[in-house]
């Protein structure tokens, strides 16, 4: 007997900007998906600011990236000055071997705009506003949900559950996974304001190591600019967010004459994260499993490195009848890679303090500053190699080699010299080689990677081959996963047919 309630591939729980490109990618892999929204379609928020080179890789893949170009905004440079406007760290914004520049600035109310709407028009997706979700039960074969619309109630059914609904995730609670707290908590000031038409302020991303109160400037578009100030111990939010306190804390930039105020508003920011991103058929993306400070302003693309790493997954168990176990290597690939990405920003945020500090005290800044404290906070610290990313889809006997690698889009170009990589895999399993090698592969075995639209790559007539996958190539053949990261590389020890074996084992 079939059931009359609706059935979808995947449920996603919240519709911000998170939610909304996991929906399109949900999409991309032809997946049905429901959307549960408690706003309405007018609400957007505001909070994201930013998009890094990996994250605008990915709204190119999915066909986003083309109609949110013209709202994205390139710094000229990121840096970190001091009080008096002495600079100590400064960075000019470029482009990446991905093609993208390193950090692209917009208004999220603008992004949102268009990208809802294009979900609006996708046959794949199922838009539910104003509907609260109020409970969820589960099993081995569908999820059950129940959401709240005013009186009415409804009902519907999905094999997996995605929440993208932020800190305060009902999903996250109803799972009552434990959190692992990273020991910051502080309160900050947002402010984003519009210019007036004839003025202009710097376009940059600057964080500004000041003593008394942390503060971050952003360009945000050539009218659009965020502040953001840490509050003080002691201080009322009601008073902070007035008016005329608002225009004092940001006249050492702009005159109140000069500008409008759009969003005045205190939020909370913490270093956490879950102990687990996911519970059964059930996962937790971006805010709903984690909080980090602002200070490196990557929220919003770990966030978007949950769904790069997620969605493919389920893609392989629904359309390509794949082993739901290999979902388990959605926890145990990003819990770890999440946890460092908070303690380097939460050590950002610690230098900037102690460069503060030493201004303050006129200390010399190099005695300041332990080395290490400053390659942790940039990001510099060495790769990860936690005992999680073994039990990830990964090749146990080439962990240490790969090092969890993602080959960038320019490991291909062509004649115009443009990154191609993504375009010639697409959202598959690549296996990269100098010659055919399908006479070295079982037949079982080929037959196998074709019914999961493997792609066979060893013609580079045309295209130039980056260092890295050269170098590769000079040892053997590589396996990329759909989200590009490298399975495994052949060797003398390690056959073709041995490492596509492995994958198949871990995956089937």
């Amino acid at each position: 007997m079939t059931s009359n309630i609706n059935q979808y591939d995947v449920a996603i729980v919240g519709f911000g900007l998170i939610g909304q490109i996991c929906a399109k990618v949900c999409s991309k892999y032809n997946l049905k998906t429901l959307v549960i929204e408690s706003r309405s379609d007018a609400e957007f928020s505001s909070n994201a600011i930013s998009f890094d080179d990996e994250s605008l890789r990915l709204l190119e893949s999915i066909g986003l990236y083309d109609s949110l170009k013209v709202l994205l905004n390139k710094p000229d440079f990121t840096d970190i000055v001091l009080t008096n406007g002495r600079v100590i760290q400064r960075n000019p914004v470029l482009n990446t071997d991905n093609g993208f520049p390193s950090i692209c600035t917009f208004f999220q109310p603008e992004i949102e705009r268009v990208i809802r709407e294009i979900c609006k028009a996708d046959e794949n997706i199922d838009l539910l506003f104003d509907n609260e979700l109020i409970n969820f039960n589960s099993n081995d074969k569908k999820i059950v949900l129940d959401t709240k619309n005013g009186n009415k109630l409804n009902h519907f059914e999905a094999l997996y559950l995605i929440a993208c609904e932020g800190t305060n995730s009902f999903v996250r609670k109803k799972l009552e996974i434990e959190s692992v707290d990273q020991r910051y908590s502080k309160n900050w000031l947002l402010i984003d304001i519009l210019l007036k038409e004839n003025d202009k302020l710097e376009n940059v991303f600057r964080q500004i190591c000041d003593d008394t109160r942390p503060t971050s400037y952003i360009s945000l578009s050539n009218r659009r600019h965020r502040f953001e100030f840490q509050l003080l111990a002691g201080e009322q939010h009601q008073k902070v967010i007035q008016k005329n306190n608002v225009q004092n804390l940001i006249s050492k930039w702009i005159e109140p004459d000069q500008y409008e105020i759009e969003n005045v508003y205190i939020q909370n920011f913490r270093g956490s994260f879950a102990k687990s991103f996911q519970k059964d058929y059930v996962f937790l993306i971006g805010d709903s499993a984690y909080q980090m400070p602002p200070y490196a302003s990557q929220g919003l693309n770990t966030g978007i490195r949950d769904i790069l790493n997620l969605i493919w997954k389920i893609n392989l168990v629904v359309n390509s009848n794949c082993n739901k176990n290999l979902l388990l290597s959605y926890s145990f690939e990003r819990v770890e890679q999440v946890k460092q990405t908070i303690k380097s920003s939460i050590a950002l945020g610690q230098l900037i303090d102690s460069l503060a500090m030493a201004f303050q005290k006129n200390i010399p800044l190099e005695e300041a500053i332990a080395p290490e404290a400053r390659d942790q906070a940039f990001g510099r610290s060495k790769s990860i190699e936690d005992k999680n990313l073994k039990k990830g889809i990964f090749s146990l006997s080439q962990i240490e080699l790969i090092k969890n690698r993602r080959l960038s889009n320019r490991e291909i170009t062509n004649n115009e010299d443009m990154g191609c990589l993504d375009k010639i895999v697409g959202n598959c399993f690549a296996i990269f080689s100098r010659k055919d090698i399908k006479n070295k592969l079982d037949e079982g075995v080929y037959e196998k990677l074709i019914k999961l639209n493997f792609k066979f790559i060893y013609e580079y007539s045309g295209y130039s081959i980056g260092s890295e996958l050269s170098e590769y190539l000079e040892i053997g053949e590589i396996i990329i996963r759909p989200d590009k990261k490298i399975f495994g590389l052949t060797s003398t020890k390690l056959n073709i047919n041995q490492l596509a074996s492995e994958l198949l084992m871990q995956i089937e």
